[in-house]
């Protein structure tokens, strides 16, 4: 059997790590709240872009079978991208549960708003990429 190695973790790493929760936790996917709603059967998850999303129990495979006082120990994951029930062993990704009940036009959605985004980076990179001829013709197979 081989030896597993660990992968040094700097001060590099550390920094790209915290850039990367912060950008996690102020996405529009971020979840700020989330609870069990018995009347409805759902869960509700108030999202950091201000969309309250209500989603039914019975669609969610990983907790159709759980008993509401189970499901209402729902915590959000500190990086605010996960759900987590410690007592029935079970954590769910929120783009992940949001792209199962919308299907892929969330992730286009978030991609074409994350891409609108302009910075001065941005505009001189462009512009630099457009004096050497801008984008290579993509060649016929």
């Amino acid at each position: 059997m081989t030896k597993t190695e660990i992968a040094p973790y700097g001060e590099a790493e550390h920094r790209r790590a915290v850039a990367h929760g912060k950008r996690t936790k102020t996405s529009p996917t971020a979840v700020v709240r989330a609870h069990y709603d018995g009347e409805l059967e759902s869960l509700v998850l108030d999202l950091h872009n201000g969309a309250r999303v209500v989603l039914r129990v019975k669609d969610i495979s990983e907790l159709r079978r759980h008993a509401p006082e189970e499901l209402a120990k729902v915590e959000v994951s500190r990086a605010r991208d996960g759900l987590l029930w410690r007592t029935i062993d079970v954590g769910i990704s929120v783009p992940g549960l949001l792209t199962d009940f919308f299907g892929s036009a969330v992730h286009a959605r978030l991609g074409a708003v994350g891409g609108s985004r302009s910075t001065p980076a941005k505009t001189l990179s462009a512009r630099a990429n457009g004096a050497k001829g801008g984008r290579p013709r993509a060649k016929a197979s």
